[in-house]
């Protein structure tokens, strides 16, 4: 899979298409209305501080096991896990950052 994979992509790969069929879902309604709103799906998907399913946009979003674990949030067990041989999602950063020192660090 890319590297700058995306939750609708790994959705599809690993048995969840009616998850993100419903993502489009939104993100169709929402670029039909011209609204430029932009969601993190995988914190969607990983659920609230409790582990419950989100709300976006009137609909539920269920609980993914998956997501919890990439999140970094603890495993909940209403998380759902429809395939033992999912794969794991990879993480990229863009290292902006790197090398830059703050302005906190400047003074000491």
């Amino acid at each position: 899979m890319a590297k700058n994979q995306e939750a609708r992509v790994w959705l599809r790969a690993n048995g969840y298409e009616d998850v993100a069929d419903l993502i489009d879902e939104v993100m169709d309604e929402w670029r039909e209305a011209g609204n430029h709103t932009r969601r993190n799906w995988w914190d969607i998907l990983a659920g609230d501080k409790h582990g419950k399913p989100r709300m976006v946009a009137g609909r539920e979003f269920p609980v993914l096991k998956r997501a919890q674990q990439r999140q970094g949030v603890p495993v909940t067990k209403n998380a759902l896990c429809r395939n033992k041989r999912e794969t794991r999602q990879t993480i990229w950063t863009l290292n902006r950052w790197d090398g830059h020192v703050s302005s906190n660090e400047k003074e000491k």
